[in-house]
Formats: structure tokens, C-alpha cells, sequence
């Protein structure tokens, strides 16, 4: 659990953003544009998200995966397209966050990538997608 009085993000309050973060716990977040790097900073440490860890056979994938990795949802639109991506760990399910999100920037698709599985869904209808995958949601074992 994070302790809110030291976390460098507001909750979000439901208004029009361009990135989201869900945590393990189910609070959303509001992360500013080019601020994943800090919050996985704040979450995991210092490791490099562009290496492997030793022993981890997965492949390497960034800041996000990283953070889907320890059980934290990534919700973004780039504001180019009309899809909205999400990087979320196995098990996520908020299908209301997602209708909500995609409403707020009149998406006409949503790509989500799950972690560890490596599972892709696509859907076209995002203001009424239903979210189900297998797969508890829980964090993966990260050591730095």
C-alpha cells in the first residue's frame, strides 16, 4: 500500500487527461505525460528497465511492462490517433475505467497488452468493452 502523503501523483478526479495509472489496490492515479520513468523510479528503484533482471527469463520491455509487472495498470492516449493503449498486469478488469477513459478522448478502439502473460486484445467498441482475462491480478516477484 502506498502511503498517499509521500506519493508524487493526485488521484484522478475523472477529467480529461492524457495518462492514467491504476494501482495494485485499484486508486487511480493521474501521471503527467513523460512521467512513467519517475513513477517507476518512485516504485521499483533504480533499475533499468531496458535490462533484464538476473534470473528473469522475460523479455526485456520497458517502464511500462515493468510496472504491469508489479501489478500496475497504464491507461494512455497519445491524442493523434483515436485508440487508447493500456499496459495492465493479468487480471485487470476495470472495464468501467476503460469505458470512461475511452469516452473522455472519443476512442474508436483500445489496444491493451497484458503482463506476464504477453496476451493481446484488441477492441473496437471501447465504450462498451467488457474485460475479462485469466490469471489472478497480483504482482510478479521483482527483485533489483
Amino acid at each position: 500500500m502506498i502511503d498517499a502523503s509521500e506519493f508524487p501523483f493526485e488521484e484522478w478526479s475523472g477529467t480529461h487527461v492524457q495518462h492514467l495509472t491504476v494501482s495494485p489496490e485499484g486508486v487511480t492515479y493521474v501521471i503527467p505525460s513523460g512521467a512513467h520513468e519517475r513513477l517507476h523510479r518512485v516504485l521499483i528503484g533504480n533499475h533499468d528497465p531496458t535490462t533484464q533482471l538476473p534470473g528473469d527469463e522475460r523479455t526485456v520491455g520497458g517502464t511500462k511492462v515493468d510496472l504491469a509487472l508489479i501489478g500496475w495498470a497504464q491507461l494512455q492516449s497519445d491524442t493523434m490517433t483515436d485508440r487508447i493503449n493500456i499496459d495492465a498486469p493479468d487480471g485487470f478488469t476495470d472495464g468501467e475505467l476503460v469505458q470512461r477513459f475511452a469516452a473522455l478522448h472519443d476512442a474508436g478502439s483500445v489496444h491493451i497488452m497484458y503482463y506476464p502473460s504477453g496476451d493481446a486484445r484488441t477492441s473496437m467498441n471501447p465504450r462498451h468493452v467488457s474485460l475479462s482475462h485469466d490469471g489472478d491480478r497480483v504482482p510478479v516477484a521483482f527483485e533489483c
